[in-house]
């Protein structure tokens, strides 16, 4: 008989509402209530969190110990704690009895790799079964706050052409000007990430997550990491832009949170001013600033050179009027003609 609404199996798709709440409730707590709607905003991560069970589960679940979210819960909470990768094996081991052999120790290994990607959205570990173009956090040994700090350490090690990002560096722009394609993702390790020879880039969008952990003043997260990556989604899906607005709305499986993180004041939008993702800013800008616009639609849109975008439609309307001009004598000239051998008849 089940006890509670966690002991149902991960299997459960999609998840009831008595496990979101309870789930809910046990990541956040009740104090994250005040800033945000917990029951419509949570939703994107229950999606996720979805998914990576199901992800894990492959192969009948022979990979995983975790059958109920119960068990995701009891393996988490120790994570929570900062109990060492080590005495987590441990833990599993006497769950599961016996002496570890080689597979049991995979499975446990990747019984805490699971629990560490549902708690912080970030792929943790490297499993055959994951995308091959997705980053990961390695978490060998330690408590996992410290693989997190090691990987998402401040780096600052380029040189930006500029000093300031400009209020057209927006997502909505990286694809219209940029012809940048984006990439969604909910795993953090991948934000910002470049990929396809620099025709693409991967954002992560779960905004209301990143808000959640805020409210609760729980992560796992190096200190300030949070509120900085929620800066870059303020750099670009600028609240007060309506344009990005009406963009997301073709984006229907987007977090909708993304495009409520406010806007940055000038100088919020200096490369020094972000420590974490200074690197990957100044790598993206530099792709988007050396692009070229190759249609029609990338032209109308890029105004980085306002001289430049009045001369090239100036030149493109003057084409256009000689065109329709020199269609219009033509057909004036052929009605000439045509009445001229009709008079002569």
């Amino acid at each position: 008989m089940q006890n509670s609404p966690l002991d149902r199996s991960l299997l459960t798709n999609p998840i009831p509402q008595p496990i979101v709440s309870d789930l809910t409730k046990w990541l956040w707590g009740s104090s994250s209530r005040g800033a945000i709607s917990l029951k419509a905003d949570s939703q994107p991560y229950f999606n996720f969190y979805s998914s990576k069970c199901l992800e894990y589960l492959t192969d009948g679940g022979r990979n995983i110990f975790q059958r109920t979210h119960a068990d995701v819960v009891n393996i988490s909470d120790r994570i929570l704690r900062g109990d060492e990768r080590e005495d987590l094996l441990t833990y599993i081991k006497s769950l599961k009895g016996g002496s570890p052999t080689s597979h049991s120790r995979c499975y446990a290994e990747h019984s805490i790799d699971l629990c560490a990607t549902l708690l912080t959205m970030t792929d943790i570990g490297e499993c055959t079964f994951r995308l091959s173009m997705q980053d990961f956090v390695t978490w060998t040994a330690g408590p996992l706050r410290d693989a997190l700090t090691s990987h998402f350490s401040p780096t600052r090690s380029l040189d930006a052409r500029d000093a300031k990002l400009d209020s057209v560096f927006t997502a909505p722009n990286l694809t219209r000007i940029g012809g940048i394609r984006i990439l969604w993702t909910s795993n953090l390790a991948n934000h910002l990430r470049l990929t396809e020879n620099d025709a693409a880039v991967f954002i992560y969008h779960h905004a209301s997550f990143l808000k959640m952990c805020q409210s609760a003043g729980r992560t796992l997260y190096p200190d300030g990491f949070v509120e900085e990556t929620l800066r870059t989604l303020a750099l670009l899906f600028p609240q007060s832009d309506r344009t990005v607005s009406s963009w997301l709305r073709s984006e229907p499986d987007v977090d909708r949170m993304v495009a409520r993180c406010g806007t940055l004041r000038s100088r919020d939008r200096r490369f020094e001013r972000f420590q974490y993702w200074h690197d990957r800013l100044i790598i993206l800008k530099q792709a988007f600033d050396d692009s070229k616009p190759s249609t029609l639609t990338q032209w109308w849109w890029d105004r980085r050179d306002e001289v430049q975008w009045y001369t090239f439609w100036v030149a493109i309307l003057v084409f256009a009027l000689t065109l329709f001009f020199g269609l219009v004598q033509s057909i004036e000239g052929a009605m000439q003609v045509y009445l001229a051998y009709k008079s002569m008849q």
